[in-house]
């Protein structure tokens, strides 16, 4: 039986294109990548001169367009975090001392560099129609995103820490031309490094134009005063250790990551 296969989607992200196939797939289509072997052995030379391209059975050619066409930034985030084994459930205590039954360790994402610039290429399309002229994240998860945003978008970029328990500049920055940024952070939860960041642009005379998340665990809940970006939105339950669900029914609690947040 002759099998036709049609051509639906080409990338020359090799990490994307291996990501769609598998959504693809895990919904059930026969899926081929052309050229992928080829991308894998010599990415930086297939990629001036291939395309690969992703390509299904002929009849099952409109189904599978009206699928990627619904293959949004949320669908792709989940996506990756569930991939990189980022997403965990248990019980946490937040760096904000809040206890949550999720925990996002956005580190095993930061692991892969593809898996990591096709986020923010994501979050680069989100914030490109925005007046600004450089990209700020704060230490530590916020660094890597916003740089990586910066460059793609031909941006600027500084990054704040922590010092003696206050959000400030790294030392050295010329903050003469920042006059216009957007903040790009990994993951909203209660909003407070947020507003320390906030609080420190507008003390130094800087614009805030919108923030960039990866995910933000509110759902939408907090205003920041300005337009928020995030690529995927969920609403995971938090308590006050005093009122924590899961303390009372004596599951037991881990402390992932770490922090300079006092």
């Amino acid at each position: 039986m002759d099998i036709t296969m049609v051509t639906i989607a080409s990338f020359t992200d090799l990490f994307e294109a291996e990501m769609v196939k598998t959504l693809l797939e895990e919904a059930g289509f026969e899926v081929t990548l052309l050229n992928e072997r080829m991308m894998s052995m010599y990415p930086s030379m297939a990629g001036d001169m291939y395309m690969m391209e992703l390509q299904v059975q002929k009849e099952a050619e409109q189904e599978a367009s009206d699928f990627l066409l619904n293959l949004d930034d949320a669908y792709i985030c989940s996506g990756i975090l569930k991939k990189e084994g980022a997403l965990k459930e248990g019980h946490f205590c937040l760096t904000s001392g809040k206890h949550s039954d999720r925990y996002i360790e956005k580190i095993r994402v930061f692991q892969n560099p593809e898996a990591t610039h096709t986020l923010c290429k994501r979050l680069a399309a989100r914030l490109s129609e925005y007046d600004f002229d450089t990209v700020i994240g704060p230490a530590y998860g916020g660094i890597v995103l916003a740089y990586d945003v910066a460059r793609i978008l031909g941006k600027r970029f500084v990054f704040c820490q922590r010092k003696d328990g206050e959000m400030s500049f790294r030392a050295g920055f010329d903050l003469s031309t920042v006059h216009k940024a957007v903040l790009i952070e990994d993951i909203l939860s209660t909003g407070g490094s947020i507003n320390e960041v906030l609080t420190l642009l507008d003390k130094s005379g800087i614009q805030a134009v919108a923030i960039g998340l990866l995910v933000d665990r509110t759902a939408g809940a907090i205003d920041f005063g300005i337009p928020l970006e995030a690529l995927l939105s969920m609403e995971v339950p938090l308590w006050d250790p005093e009122t924590c669900e899961l303390c009372k029914l004596g599951v037991p609690l881990s402390k992932p990551g770490s922090s300079d947040k006092p």
